[in-house]
C-alpha cells in the first residue's frame, strides 16, 4: 500500500499560511508565531520525556576515584590533629563513662550524665558558634519534609565560609588541589560541592527532602523507632545539659580514654542501641576527617588512621538521589585497645 499523499510544501506555505481542508488561510505575523510555537511545544515535550526516561546509572552524578594511601591518610589526620587549634584540651572537658553495656541491654548502667564537665569558653569559639547554630534547624522524626528558611540557609553559608578559615580544612583542600581532585579545582567550586555533600535535603522516608547529610551525622534524628546517626560529642553534650531533650545516658559499650565512645542512650524516650562519636574535637576536625575519609573510602573499605597513638576508623556510606550524590552517613569506630594507645593517654594525663 502506497503512502498517503502529502499535502503540497514549499517554504512560504509552511511559514505564511496553514492548510484547513483544502484552502489556504493567510496567518498573520502574530498568528505564524502561535503557529510555530504550537508546532514546536509537542517536539520539546518529548524531548522533555526522553531526557527523564533515559535519567539512570548512566547519567547519575558519581565522585571520582580518590587516589591516596592509607598511609598518607593517616599523615592527613595527623596534621588535621595537631592544627586542630580549637579542640578541648584534656583540662577542659572530664567525661563519666560508667558502667559498661551492650546494645541489646535495656537496663540504666550510668545514673549519671557522661559529660561531668565541659569549659563553656569553647563554645564560644566562631565555628562552634556557627555549628550550635545549625542545631536547631531540622525535624526530629524523618519523613517530615525540612522546609529551610533565609536565615537557616544563611547560616549554613556562615557556617562553611568559617570552616574554610579554618586550619584542618585548608589541610584538606590542599590534599585535594594536589591531588587534582575536581571538587577542589579552585574555592568557589568546592564551596558548592561541600553544601551538596553535607547539607542538601534528600529522602530517607516517604519521598520527601527531609534530611541531609550534616543532619544525619551531626545533629540525629529518629527512624523507624530509633535514632540514626549523631555521631558528634558537641551535640550529645547540649542534649545532655537541656533537660527538655530528656536525653538518657545509658553507659559504654567502647570506650577510648577522653578520646572516643560508643555508647547507648535513649533521646525524647526514642533509643540509640549503639553510637559513636570523637570527643573533644572541633566541628572543623571532624568536618575535615569525615570529608577526607568519605571521598577516599567510601562503602565497605574503612579510613583507617591513629589519633595520639589509638587506632580509629571510619565508615562511609553515600546516598545518590536526584541524580545527585550526599553523604548517607559518617561514623567513626574504635580500633584494637594497644599498649601505645595507654601510654600516649598517660602521657597526655
Amino acid at each position: 500500500m502506497s503512502p498517503p499523499p502529502r499535502p503540497p510544501h514549499s517554504s512560504s506555505s509552511a511559514i505564511n499560511g496553514v492548510l484547513v481542508g483544502r484552502q489556504r488561510v493567510d496567518l498573520t505575523s502574530t498568528s505564524r508565531m502561535r503557529y510555530l510555537a504550537l508546532l514546536l511545544i509537542p517536539a520539546l515535550f518529548a524531548a522533555v520525556l526522553a531526557r527523564r526516561a533515559s535519567d539512570g546509572p548512566a547519567n547519575q552524578q558519581s565522585l571520582p576515584p580518590f587516589d591516596i594511601t592509607d598511609e598518607e591518610i593517616q599523615m592527613a589526620v595527623q596534621r588535621f590533629r595537631a592544627e586542630d587549634i580549637n579542640k578541648a584540651k584534656p583540662s577542659q572537658l572530664k567525661v563519666n563513662f560508667q558502667g559498661h553495656t551492650t546494645a541489646r541491654d535495656t537496663s540504666d548502667a550510668a545514673k549519671l550524665p557522661l559529660f561531668t564537665s565541659v569549659d563553656s569558653s569553647i563554645f564560644r569559639k566562631p565555628t562552634y558558634e556557627a555549628f550550635q547554630d545549625l542545631l536547631d534547624n531540622y525535624n526530629f522524626e524523618v519523613g517530615q519534609i525540612e522546609n529551610s528558611n533565609n536565615k537557616e540557609r544563611a547560616e549554613v553559608v556562615k557556617f562553611i565560609d568559617l570552616l574554610f578559615e579554618t586550619r584542618p580544612w585548608k589541610i584538606l583542600q590542599d590534599i585535594l588541589t594536589k591531588k587534582k581532585h575536581p571538587i577542589a579545582k579552585d574555592t568557589r567550586t568546592f564551596k558548592l560541592w561541600t553544601r551538596q555533600l553535607w547539607f542538601e535535603d534528600y529522602s530517607r522516608a516517604r519521598g520527601v527532602a527531609d534530611s541531609s547529610g550534616f543532619e544525619h551525622v551531626f545533629v540525629g534524628e529518629s527512624k523507624n523507632g530509633e535514632i540514626a546517626g549523631l555521631h558528634n560529642w558537641v551535640q550529645f553534650y547540649l542534649l545532655e545539659r537541656n533537660a527538655s531533650s530528656h536525653l538518657d545516658y545509658k553507659g559504654f559499650i567502647i570506650k577510648r580514654f577522653d578520646l572516643m565512645g560508643v555508647i547507648r542512650y535513649t533521646w525524647n524516650g526514642v533509643t540509640k542501641r549503639t553510637g559513636g562519636f570523637l570527643i573533644g574535637t572541633s566541628p572543623e576536625f571532624d568536618m575535615s576527617l569525615f570529608t577526607l575519609c568519605f571521598l577516599s573510602r567510601r562503602g565497605a573499605q574503612t579510613c583507617d588512621f591513629d589519633i595520639d597513638g589509638c587506632p580509629f576508623s571510619v565508615t562511609s556510606y553515600d546516598i545518590k538521589m536526584y541524580n545527585k550524590v550526599f553523604v548517607g552517613t559518617i561514623y567513626p569506630s574504635a580500633g584494637p585497645l594497644n599498649e601505645q594507645c595507654r601510654l600516649s593517654h598517660r602521657r597526655i594525663g
